[in-house]
Formats: C-alpha cells, sequence, structure tokens
C-alpha cells in the first residue's frame, strides 16, 4: 500500500500545485489597469469600433474605458452587453444612424430618420419599429460573437499562464530541495508543473476514486 499511498499523495499535491498556480495568476487582476483581466478585451473592442461614433456620442471619447470598466470587473456577461447596447441606443441620432445601418444592413436615410423620431420623441411607425429590430437584432450577434471569443481567449491564457506559474514553482521547490546527496530531478518536476493545472479541478475526485477502487479491491486481494 505504500506505493498506492504515494501515488495519492502525488496526485493531491499535484492538484494543489495547480490550485495554487492558478490562484497566483487570479490575483494578477490587482495589477494597475486590470493586469490579466484585460485578456480577451480586444475581440470585444475590435466589434465596437466598428460603432464607435454611436458610442462616443453616448459616452464621450472614454467610451471604451467605461466598457472595459465592467470587463475588467467581472460583470456578468448580459449586463454588460445591456450597457452596450444601452449606450448605442442613446448614441442614435440622424447623424450616427450610418454605422448601425450597415451593420444591420439596412437603408441608412430611413434609419436616420427613425433615429430622428427617437431623439424628439415622435412616434414611430410600424416599419421603422421592425427597422430598428433588425439592427439591433445584428448589433446582438455581434455582441455575443465578440463576447465568445473574448470569454475564449481569457480562460485559454489564463490556463497558460497558470500552466507557465505551476511549472516555475514545481522547478524552483525542486532546484530547492535537491541536495548533494540526493538530488531531485527537474525535468519531472517540470512535467508535475505542467500536469498541475489540468488535475487541478479533479484532483480531489480522482483520489476518492482511487481510494474507492482500493477499498473494493483490498479484501478481494486478501
Amino acid at each position: 500500500m505504500d506505493k498506492f499511498d504515494d501515488v495519492i499523495a502525488l496526485i493531491a499535491a499535484t492538484g494543489g500545485l495547480g490550485l495554487a498556480a492558478m490562484a497566483l495568476v487570479d490575483a494578477l487582476k490587482a495589477v494597475p489597469g486590470g493586469g490579466v483581466s484585460r485578456i480577451g478585451f480586444g475581440h470585444i473592442r475590435k466589434v465596437l469600433r466598428l460603432f464607435d461614433k454611436v458610442l462616443a456620442r453616448a459616452a464621450g471619447d472614454q467610451w471604451e474605458a467605461v466598457v472595459m470598466a465592467h470587463w475588467i470587473n467581472g460583470r456578468d456577461r448580459d449586463d454588460q452587453i445591456g450597457v452596450i447596447r444601452s449606450l448605442l441606443r442613446l448614441g442614435l441620432n440622424a447623424d450616427t444612424a450610418d454605422q448601425l445601418a450597415s451593420i444591420g444592413n439596412v437603408d441608412s436615410a430611413a434609419l436616420a430618420k427613425a433615429a430622428g423620431k427617437l431623439t424628439s420623441g415622435a412616434a414611430l411607425s410600424e416599419a421603422e419599429i421592425n427597422l430598428i429590430g433588425r439592427v439591433e437584432a445584428a448589433v446582438g450577434a455581434r455582441l455575443d460573437a465578440a463576447f465568445d471569443l473574448a470569454e475564449q481567449s481569457y480562460r485559454n491564457n489564463a490556463r497558460v499562464l497558470s500552466g507557465l506559474v505551476a511549472v516555475i514553482l514545481a522547478v524552483t521547490t525542486g532546484a530547492l530541495l535537491s541536495t548533494p546527496v540526493k538530488s531531485i530531478d527537474l525535468r519531472l518536476a517540470a512535467l508535475i508543473g505542467l500536469l498541475a493545472v489540468p488535475i487541478a479541478p479533479i484532483a480531489k475526485d480522482l483520489v476518492g476514486a482511487l481510494t474507492a477502487s482500493a477499498r473494493a479491491i483490498r479484501p478481494s486481494a486478501g
């Protein structure tokens, strides 16, 4: 059972290393400017610049900082998209309608006329309501795609950074624990670091499953 206990301890320790590495990466959010929280926002920025005139009219030249603040602070995705859509409605007028018209593939003059009515508070016709609805649907689809890519980019890059931190921690620890009498294989330490992040979420379940298997097998082995 000694070897089995060693395997269990190794899995638990590797999982703990992965959790520690992920926690350290998460702590980098405290770096001024958002740190790792900024990862992925480029996908959102790329879409938002398609209607930058509309956003600038609603929130001024600092519109990008306004939107990024919500991303960095990790607000719910639907809330973030809701804020952007609200800014677009606020910034839509006859002068900015051309940007949204190209996104929704609708007539720019017709959208400008509808936007003018919105600004003045005049009643919209059914055709104008449908026109604006089409634009909002197109904008919503682009925003959803942008947030999908941004979230995927954040997850992937955070995992890579966590893996790098885990490898550094494992190799550094191995080097510190090595002695002339007993040297630790740093290549093995690096391998453990690479496995730490993928194993971390399942380490507890894996240890539990192996322990349960051992208990089930032990009576028959005896």
